[in-house]
């Protein structure tokens, strides 16, 4: 296991001052700063496995932890939890891809019309927070941006665009921190990179391929570091590097199709983790009992939508929610499709959607800044869902009302 002070001294010493470990006078309401990158897939334990200096040395400056997902562990459902403080059964997007039934209308992620129609999005995100209480947010692709929350939008924001490389994404955040206008700078921050869950969805936490992309994001991290030192409110801006879920690696033996179970007893599925199936209403009762029973050979749960464990958060929102839900053992495929193996995962492939609370879905959380306490490990695993209130906290303005964060889970990360 990497051992955190094994560090590269000019490296740190650049971290110790942009952190935030100068001297300066109190920060004031106007002058607090959060810049904060969600990198897409960082599980938990990345920097065990590959040379990380730049989040290395940020853990040993100010603050690591580990964080779990909301239910379910992907990719919109926890970006747009992280933004708005709520679970994705209160904000609406509640998976990926999704039907309402009284919209009468899909989502889904390269529905370049439903991701800009907010009728899909509930919750207030927290670039609208921020500016609703007087401040700036500035918001780099990060999902639901593109919807504006009570026909407003942030005062600068980016969608996203796949070829937009990391490097040049760091420097249109650089060029607003780095502002000699101080009233330009943007108090609230928000960038996002697609990677490692691109890599890793093809390959595994663990490949050569993943080393990669992992240590290259980290070396776009110490550029990203050093050049922020040239901005004039250097020394109260506090850094957050987090990311949405985590991975695991796949097996072809670890498969199983319920089809055969309930023949054409679905007149709506997602084939998804979790599997969720909307049978006709006389069904519902059959095809539940008949999926019930197979659980332990088909490793998988499956409850009655009413029925999903509280720990979950899910199952209300019945417009966007079918009847039954499934959730797979983690590790394993489990699909309802009339072809057989359609859908079998490809070995060292990975991917995500399974229990938040299991290790492999946990991701890292990595801060440093005047706020944050110094080379602190923190002993809670909090939902990244609080991010929203660590925000706010930060920033000295009120959360969201209605939020689902939970302070007491978060309140250890600073100093008093």
């Amino acid at each position: 296991m990497k051992r955190w002070f094994i560090l590269v001294a000019p490296l740190l010493a650049a971290l110790l001052v942009a952190c935030g470990s100068s001297e300066s006078k109190p920060n004031t309401k106007e002058d607090k700063y959060v810049v904060i990158l969600s990198m897409d897939a960082y599980r938990h334990d990345l920097g065990e496995f590959y040379d990380t200096p730049t989040l290395d040395s940020i853990a040993s400056v100010g603050v690591y932890s580990k964080v779990a997902p909301c239910f379910p562990s992907n990719t919109f459902p926890n970006h747009y939890a992280m933004a708005t403080g709520l679970h994705p059964d209160h904000h609406g997007i509640v998976n990926n891809s999704f039907y309402d039934k009284k919209m009468g209308l899909s989502y889904s992620i390269g529905n370049d019309e439903a991701r800009v129609n907010p009728d899909f999005y509930k919750g207030e995100p927290i670039w609208n927070t921020v500016e609703r209480q007087g401040q700036t947010a500035h918001v780099y692709t990060w999902v639901g941006v593109e919807a504006p929350y009570k026909g407003k939008f942030p005062t600068k924001y980016l969608i996203y665009d796949s070829s937009r490389t990391r490097k040049e994404l760091a420097d249109s955040v650089l060029a607003a921190l780095c502002n000699p206008n101080v009233e330009e700078i943007p108090n609230l921050t928000m960038w996002y990179f697609d990677e490692p869950d691109a890599v890793e969805h093809r390959y595994s936490p663990t490949s050569e391929e993943t080393r990669k992309v992992v240590e290259d994001i980290d070396a776009v991290l110490a550029y990203f570091m050093r050049e922020v030192r040239k901005s004039p409110v250097y020394d109260k801006i506090n850094f957050i590097f987090t990311g949405d879920h985590g991975m695991t690696e796949m097996n072809p033996e670890k498969y199983y199709n319920v089809y055969d179970l309930i023949p054409g007893k679905a007149k709506y599925c997602y084939n998804s983790n979790p599997l969720t199936l909307e049978p006709a209403d006389e069904d519902i009762a059959e095809v539940y009992a008949t999926l019930k029973a197979h659980e332990q050979e088909g490793h998988y749960r499956v409850w009655l939508r009413e029925e999903v464990p509280a720990k979950y958060h899910y199952g209300t929102y019945t417009d966007r929610i079918q009847p039954i839900v499934l959730l797979a053992e983690t590790g394993w495929k489990v699909v309802y499709h009339e072809e057989d193996n359609w859908g079998r995962p490809k070995a060292k492939a990975s991917t995500h959607g399974f229990d938040p609370f299991h290790p492999d879905m946990q991701i890292a959380f990595y801060a440093c800044g005047p706020a944050f306490k110094k080379g602190y490990v923190h002993d809670k695993v909090f939902q990244n869902l609080n991010d929203h209130l660590i925000i706010a906290h930060i920033l000295g303005i009120n959360a969201a009302k209605g939020n689902d964060c939970v302070w007491s889970d978060i309140e250890g990360l600073f100093v008093k």
